[in-house]
């Protein structure tokens, strides 16, 4: 049978920490609205282990996702690449992403909780027992497309598009234990911005889910956060003619939208019928390959960078602008790139398939890797094992707005037109096979 075990600790921050996810200089925590969370998930069967790992971070960079499972290997010896680092991508919790306009990452904060994280997954180790999962879906509107076009198509303001595309599929696992409850896995995307630029930390909307379905049945849920590129909270704070969902009004909005999750989530879970102990764990490790576009002509990053020096020490767009031309400068004095490689890590139980996305997909990615995955229930995980910024379909990068400029506050090279293209053949590639291989082997249903 397979085992699972779950492990909790606080990882909030001191007052003081500059929070992060906001264009904006000054924004220290002065107050703590909701505690932080490492949550984590281990799996266990025929001697060999799965981890996830869920932060209540905005992102979390390669090299901290590195450190983490270099100090879970240690104090383990679970295997590195069997460990997926996932973050609710809350904008009310520590700076941990280095984002040209945006700031640079709390070190001091995130050099504190490392000890806590791993402890979280000593913790679920010590949890480990055998298990019984029932799964089930529901539709969901806790979000909505945040990019909305004006009469002459230009997109801006994130307010709700109710016309727009956005992944309404929630998915919640039910872990049981001797008939207890042992805990969850709840997988919805939409931005954690429903409490604003504020200074409060805070674990958003997905924080009140939680805590109200876990008050109801008295075992820990991990969130796992999915479409999120082009889907804010959907709120009932109104922007010009229509509901923000790029941003709410607080503790108000944080709490409509939180109680809307776990409105939804707890129709699923007591939906649930069927209780299977038979699935079978497996994991596969690969390399994708991540395009880059052509990059940017020297003449015009040295354009670029001389318009903008002036204003460089300015946050938001104009530090974006001239650290990305001179970042682009630096870069013709080497190599040119096509793209990189990423290693990917699916994480297989049974019907399910979980996928972690190193970046903020949109849901056209989300819906269309779920649309030809083999499996029943396939997971994409946004801000998962590494932040690469926005990943726009092609028709965003058309139509162009925030998501798709904000690219040049990670490096030089933005990520190529066809990026949702590649995303899901190399996914989908990987997904048929982790499942033709599992079900090739005895006895393994799926």
């Amino acid at each position: 049978m397979l085992k699972a075990g779950f492990g909790r600790t606080d990882i909030t921050p001191e007052l003081g920490v500059r929070l992060g996810g906001y264009g904006v200089k000054e924004r220290p925590a002065e107050e703590i609205f909701d505690h932080l969370h490492s949550t984590t998930v281990v799996f266990e069967q025929d001697n060999t282990k799965a981890v996830v790992i869920n932060l209540d971070w905005i992102c979390i960079e390669e090299e901290i996702v590195e450190r983490i499972r270099g100090k879970v290997n240690e104090r383990t010896k679970i295997k590195r690449e069997h460990i997926s680092v996932c973050t609710t991508h809350t904008h009310s919790a520590p700076n941990t992403l280095n984002f040209w306009g945006w700031g640079t990452s709390e070190d001091k904060y995130i050099d504190s909780v490392l000890p806590k994280i791993i402890h979280s997954v000593e913790f679920a180790l010590e949890d480990l027992q055998e298990v019984e999962i029932g799964i089930a879906t529901t539709e969901s509107l806790v979000g909505v497309n945040r990019r909305s076009a004006d009469k002459d198509g230009n997109v801006g303001g994130f307010r709700g598009n109710l016309a727009g595309s956005f992944d309404p599929t929630m998915t919640v696992i039910h872990f049981k234990k001797q008939d207890k409850n042992a805990g969850f896995i709840v997988h919805y995307g939409a931005h954690g911005t429903a409490m604003g630029c504020n200074r409060l930390v805070s674990r958003d909307w997905s924080g009140i889910m939680k805590d109200r379905i876990e008050s109801q049945l008295n075992a820990p849920v991990v969130f796992l956060n999915g479409a999120i590129g082009d889907v804010g909270p959907r709120t009932n704070k109104f922007i010009g003619n229509g509901f923000s969902a790029g941003t709410g009004d607080g503790i108000e909005s944080v709490r409509e939208v939180g109680y809307r999750g776990a409105t939804d989530a707890l129709r699923a879970l007591v939906s649930i019928k069927e209780w299977r102990t038979d699935l079978k764990l497996n994991i596969l490790v690969e390399d994708i390959f991540i395009p880059y576009a052509p990059l940017e002509s020297l003449k015009d990053a040295e354009a670029t960078q001389a318009e903008w020096e002036p204003r460089k020490d300015e946050f938001g767009t104009p530090m974006c602008e001239y650290m990305h031309a001179c970042s682009v400068i630096e870069a013709h004095q080497k190599d040119l790139l096509k793209g990189r490689h990423f290693a990917q890590t699916i994480t297989q139980i049974g019907p399910i398939a979980i996928v972690p996305m190193p970046g903020e997909m949109f849901s056209g990615i989300s819906l269309r890797i779920r649309q030809q995955s083999p499996f029943q229930y396939t997971l994409c995980c946004s801000v998962s094992n590494g932040s690469l910024c926005y990943f726009p379909t092609r028709e965003a990068r058309h139509r162009g707005g925030y998501e798709t400029w904000v690219g040049k506050a990670t490096g030089p090279y933005l990520l190529a037109d066809n990026i949702d293209d590649a995303l899901v053949t190399e996914n989908t590639n990987l997904l048929n096979k982790i499942y033709n291989n599992s079900k090739n082997k005895p006895n393994n249903k799926i």
